[in-house]
């Protein structure tokens, strides 16, 4: 229950913080004065950066134990994040933004590898879906959330929002997650 619990947290604030840049972000600049032309464009080249953070995951994902790597690549999310939501410099946008699409798209599969490895064999299948269904039920209230927080706090509050969502990722799994890299699943997930 308490990996349940945890991996369930992880993966809604995970799901926030992922889809509450990608998502937001073009229709963010735009409230702030961008051109739909440039943001767009912003966006496009931000979205080169999903090949190399999955092949960055890969790189990693066997060398080094996943669950610190998960911790840190959540915690400079947030950083980037942030930073991209403070600044109106078109490089420094780009830059950030490249930044958080690279680190998005590592965190992914490296959490889609150690989510299954919690639990034991028979019901590993079912648990994984549970918690990342779970996740994918925030992103539908999360859409109200960032759309109440922007209209009544404003552009920076979004991003506030979002890489507190990753902070509290990166919290979770350095607090509850166990070491998996290497290790055998039956010592990992005792039935």
């Amino acid at each position: 229950r308490r990996r349940t619990l945890a991996l369930s947290a992880i993966w809604i604030l995970q799901t926030v913080g992922f889809f509450g840049f990608a998502s937001w972000v073009p229709t963010l600049l735009v409230k702030e004065g961008i051109t739909l032309e440039h943001s767009l464009t912003y966006a496009a080249l931000i979205s080169l950066g999903s090949p190399m953070g999955a092949l960055l995951a890969a790189y990693v994902a066997d060398r080094f134990e996943r669950k610190f790597i998960i911790f840190t690549v959540a915690l400079a999310i947030a950083l980037f994040g942030l930073l991209y939501g403070l600044t109106f410099i078109p490089a420094l946008i780009v830059l950030f933004g490249l930044a958080v699409g690279v680190l998005l798209h590592a965190l992914a599969p490296l959490l889609y590898t150690c989510t299954p490895e919690q639990f034991p064999t028979d019901m590993r299948g079912s648990a994984a879906g549970f918690t990342y269904g779970l996740g994918r039920l925030a992103n539908v209230a999360n859409a109200f959330v960032i759309a109440a927080i922007f209209l009544q706090l404003g552009y920076v509050a979004v991003f506030v929002y979002i890489a507190g969502a990753w902070v509290l990722t990166a919290a979770l799994v350095l607090a509850f997650g166990p070491r998996t890299t290497g290790r055998r699943l039956e010592l990992v997930s005792p039935v």
